[in-house]
């Protein structure tokens, strides 16, 4: 059964969820939102479990400094309003919402614009904008993919197949059986180098089906700093859309 408790020392608090259980050691686990949970053998005595989390303070004290700053490096949810910004191909753009009889989207000399019916209506400007990611993804990726494959000629025999969607977890998706490939739209908001990371990434799988050594090791062949863009693209801030009403 698990008991909400809390442990004073020094000047702070620490509230945390503790449970009894079938384990041989006491576990501290730090969460995603820094609450604690303290697992511990079935007949411990409660002294000893507070003990072990006095020793462990400035290890809860590290690991929620941590979570804050990778918190507090994370871009803010967008509502798309005029005055955001937003990159686009790895440059940053200001959004500029106009009203306009007919909806369209461009990006050109730093300003993102949305034309929509009613600028006040957030789910019209969403709309608005996966148009404009839906556009930019079908007309820079699908020449891009193009100059890149023959570089990992034999394999595909000719340009794959191109899909393009909206991915949360992943920037593509490769079926060689298929001859076919999947671009998220979110690639549109990389810097070049990184968005041909991605693809030179899911080409390679037509020679290396998983992410195996020799995945690697090809990869390495036709993208010496393959690393170093994985690197970055896995630090790259991603916009996300906020789900609400225009304040």
């Amino acid at each position: 059964m698990k008991e909400a408790r809390t442990y004073t020392t020094g000047d702070k608090l620490y509230a945390y969820t503790f449970e009894r259980k079938k384990v041989k050691n006491l576990t501290l686990r730090v969460k995603s939102d820094g609450s604690l949970h303290i697992s511990a053998p079935q007949h411990t005595p409660l002294a000893r479990v507070e003990e072990f989390l006095s020793a462990q303070v400035t290890f809860i004290e590290k690991a929620r400094k941590k979570l804050a700053d990778r918190q507090a490096a994370q871009p803010k949810p967008l509502c798309l309003i005029t005055g955001e910004a937003i990159p686009i191909w790895g440059i940053s753009h200001t959004v500029w919402v106009i009203k306009a009889n007919t909806r369209y989207a461009c990006a050109e000399n730093g300003i993102l614009t949305l034309a929509v019916k009613d600028p006040e209506n957030h789910a019209e400007r969403i709309q608005c904008f996966a148009e404009f990611l839906d556009r930019e993804a079908r007309t820079r990726l699908t020449p891009r993919t193009k100059e890149l494959t023959p570089i990992f000629a034999p394999k595909p025999p000719k340009v794959p197949s191109l899909a393009f969607r909206t991915m949360k977890t992943k920037w593509g998706v490769c079926r060689p059986t298929q001859g076919r490939v999947t671009l998220s739209r979110n690639l549109v908001f990389l810097p070049p180098a990184l968005v041909d990371y991605v693809i030179c990434h899911e080409l390679a799988h037509f020679h290396h089906a998983d992410h195996s050594t020799a995945f690697w090791q090809y990869l390495a062949t036709v993208m010496p700093d393959h690393k170093e863009r994985k690197k970055a693209l896995n630090a790259f801030p991603i916009p996300k859309l906020e789900e609400c009403k225009t304040p």
